[in-house]
């Protein structure tokens, strides 16, 4: 087994029953990233996440973005332009990340695993094709917690999002995972 490089089919399976495991078992986090964009610009910003399917990003000023998923749509929100979009969490690589396995035979195709001393790379696809390119999450080796993503994609633009200071399975406000102008739209029943 080499210490770095590709890492042979057959162990794969063991490799995905870890990562999922620990996907499942952090049922919150929250903390920092660090995005790398496909033009070498970086952009930070505070996260939080809460399985399944909820997840903030919010990116810290110059970059006038919010990113909100409440499980069934991810929602952009641009500050500047004043302009909301929505679309299905299934076609983001956020859906990959958000779900609370990685259910290879299903959702996902794994293309991929990559490892070196402290890192586990595990680079999937859509198995549905609705979502174009790649993405492959990085775990930590001992704990396979997850310290960030790799997302190409369908021009091989490459950002790279880097988790920092994460905090799993502490309480995370429910309210982060709404827009505020849904606020406006529906009362509190």
């Amino acid at each position: 087994q080499a210490a770095n490089g590709e890492v042979a089919p057959e162990d794969w399976p063991a490799i995905l029953s870890d990562a999922s495991a620990a996907l499942a078992a952090a049922r919150t986090a929250s903390g920092k990233f660090m995005q790398t964009n496909a033009d070498g610009t970086i952009t930070t910003g505070t996260f939080a996440l809460n399985r399944p399917g909820r997840m903030r990003f919010d990116y810290d000023d110059p970059t006038p973005i919010l990113i909100v998923s409440d499980g069934t749509t991810v929602a952009m929100q641009d500050s500047e332009l004043e302009t909301v979009d929505r679309i299905p969490i299934g076609s983001t690589p956020l859906g990959l990340i958000l779900s609370t396995e990685l259910n290879v035979d299903e959702d996902i195709e794994v293309l991929s695993i990559l490892q070196n001393e402290d890192r586990i790379g595990i680079r999937v696809s859509d198995a549905s094709g609705e979502l174009e390119g790649t993405l492959t999450m990085v775990f930590g080796k001992e704990a396979y917690d997850l310290l960030g993503w790799l997302a190409v994609d369908g021009n091989l633009q490459t950002t790279v999002v880097d988790l920092v200071d994460v905090e799993t399975n502490a309480r995370v406000d429910p309210r982060l995972f709404r827009l505020n102008e849904d606020d406006d739209e529906e009362d509190e029943r």
